[in-house]
């Protein structure tokens, strides 16, 4: 039950540092077209962090050579600063995005649109971020995991739920739950190869503490709050051959967003992981240039 420790940047030119209000310093790449763009999107993880570099055909489809796309390494992520897999006060998660992107040129000029970004649990920390957040021209949600399915590989067994509930008494700050999972066990191919890149991705964070785990759940719980207050645009994508994720959540979250502006897409065979963006590429591009 043993992190990675932080990686060094070694290509200096790939992106730079960011200092928040208590000295942390967290990593930025700043993804720019050749010429003049026209929105800045940026993109949210969850607390297992980003790759950026493996998540290349994401932000280029997301960038469509028209867009800007920044992509923030949470602290105790990547290679930005904090421990792994452990936080003193998760609202620091949350306060270190609000504090970026609002301290960010495009957002604070309005001469570009902005745009957040975030899939499966970082859908959570997008609604939590953007609830600080005044200058925004919308918000791209994919699968939202307010209600989840019961899946191979991911769901933890009644034994390690004992284990979890032991930690969380006597030592909820040490990182044992492996939010990696099991991927050999999970039954979509794509989906199952995504989850073996990310395993040992040394730029991720596998396991957590329950303190952790527990605010991340409150957080997911949440999310109805969050969106009944969201005076926003949406775009919810949803990939209707999702193990993990409950369309049941995703029409809860759609029927209870706030701003009128607002738009569901079912992608048919889209699974829980990259499927379902790439099968949605023309209609995110799209939504993103008439929003």
């Amino acid at each position: 039950m043993k992190n990675f420790t932080k990686p060094e940047l070694i290509d200096k030119n790939e992106g730079y540092f960011f200092k928040v209000k208590d000295g942390l310093r967290l990593f930025i790449y700043d993804y720019r077209p050749k010429e003049n763009y026209n929105s800045t999107i940026f993109i949210i993880s969850g607390i297992t962090g980003i790759n950026h570099n493996n998540e290349k055909d994401i932000i280029e489809l997301l960038s469509d050579n028209k867009n800007r796309v920044v992509v923030i390494h949470p602290r105790g992520t990547g290679y930005s600063e904090g421990r792994r897999g452990d936080i003193s006060n998760f609202k620091s998660f949350i306060n270190d995005y609000s504090e970026i992107i609002t301290n960010d040129r495009d957002y604070c000029s309005k001469e570009h649109k902005v745009f957040l970004f975030g899939h499966s649990m970082s859908t959570s920390v997008l609604l939590a971020v953007a609830d600080n957040l005044s200058n925004l021209s919308g918000a791209i949600l994919v699968n939202p995991p307010y209600i989840q399915k019961a899946a191979k590989g991911m769901t933890p067994g009644f034994g390690q739920y004992i284990k979890y509930a032991l930690y969380f008494i006597f030592a909820k700050h040490n990182p044992v739950v492996n939010m990696a999972g099991t991927p050999s066990k999970i039954e979509n191919d794509e989906d199952r190869k995504e989850s073996e890149l990310r395993v040992n991705d040394p730029l991720l964070v596998k396991y957590f503490s329950m303190y952790y785990m527990n605010e991340s759940r409150k957080l997911i719980n949440s999310m109805l709050d969050y969106c009944r207050k969201a005076d926003y645009p949406l775009l919810l994508v949803y990939g209707m051959k999702d193990n993990i994720v409950d369309k049941k959540g995703c029409d809860l979250i759609y029927e209870n967003w706030k701003h009128s502006n607002k738009q569901y897409l079912l992608i048919e065979n889209g699974s829980h992981g990259k499927s379902t963006l790439l099968q949605a590429k023309e209609k995110i591009i799209n939504w993103i240039k008439n929003n």
